[in-house]
């Protein structure tokens, strides 16, 4: 299966951004010359998550804003929906970012992971999905299969129909990419039904988590229903996040004020 390399304008602005003394000037024009990306940067930095006091209205000042450490992050996030188009899977990528924003958010409110690593995990965990859509004609059936599995891992379903599954895929997209260590770790993982008691370290558990609560409180958001991951492994989730039900209750209420502010 061949995997898309990164977008050349991610290497040149995560270039730029590890020099000893990199050029805001210079990152400015490299996603200047990208329109859609441009946009989306500046849609993006105008969003809760950033929870900026003034509205950007160049690209100049939203570098100037986030700094190097959250632009290079943001610059990757929407590269990949451009690089790994969900064909065939109506809505996957806006749920995908959706799912970001709350994960970042959560891990924001939580303080057990930084919110741009729990933002790119947001995006990048399922992205190995539209790759095997592509590369197999029948995957929406088995997603089909997948998702009313009731005691399966999904990626159980996956490899038993497929030989491979997504989060394999998405680890691998994620290496090639270039994502650190403890993100590739969780991509690759992030189905294992008893991963909480594995031997990952902490800050890939808690990605997995802060994911598997944000979806759960996107598809409560988009779809009036808890998810299907939600109802196999919530109590995984909150007892790894030593949250109660009341405290997820109040920080469901607040994310989805939050994704409604957002227009997403």
């Amino acid at each position: 299966m061949a995997i898309p390399p990164r977008p050349a304008i991610v290497n040149a602005v995560l270039e730029e951004r590890g020099k000893d003394e990199p050029d805001l000037r210079r990152i400015t024009q490299l996603i200047s010359t990208d329109v859609s990306l441009a946009a989306a940067v500046l849609k993006t930095v105008n969003s809760p998550f950033f929870g900026l006091r003034r509205q950007v209205t160049s690209i100049e000042h939203g570098v100037n804003m986030l700094g190097m450490k959250n632009i290079g992050a943001l610059v990757m996030s929407l590269s990949l929906r451009n690089t790994v188009p969900a064909q065939g899977l109506d809505r996957f990528w806006d749920e995908a970012a959706r799912t970001a924003l709350v994960s970042a958010y959560l891990a924001q409110a939580l303080g057990c992971a930084a919110k741009e690593d729990a933002h790119l995990f947001g995006l990048f965990h399922n992205a190995g999905i539209p790759l095997l859509m592509r590369r197999f004609p029948h995957y929406k059936d088995v997603l089909r299969k997948a998702n009313s599995e009731n005691d399966r891992s999904f990626t159980d379903v996956e490899d038993a129909e497929l030989g491979t599954n997504h989060a394999v895929v998405g680890a691998l997209l994620a290496k090639g990419w270039q994502l650190p260590e403890h993100l590739r770790m969780a991509i690759g993982q992030h189905h294992d039904l008893d991963i909480f008691s594995s031997h990952l370290p902490s800050e890939s558990l808690n990605l997995v988590a802060l994911a598997l609560l944000a979806e759960h409180i996107e598809s409560s958001v988009s779809r009036l229903s808890a998810g299907s991951e939600w109802e196999k492994r919530g109590a995984s989730v909150l007892g790894h996040l030593m949250l109660d039900e009341e405290q997820r209750d109040e920080l469901m209420k607040d994310a989805q004020n939050m994704l409604d502010e957002s227009g997403l």
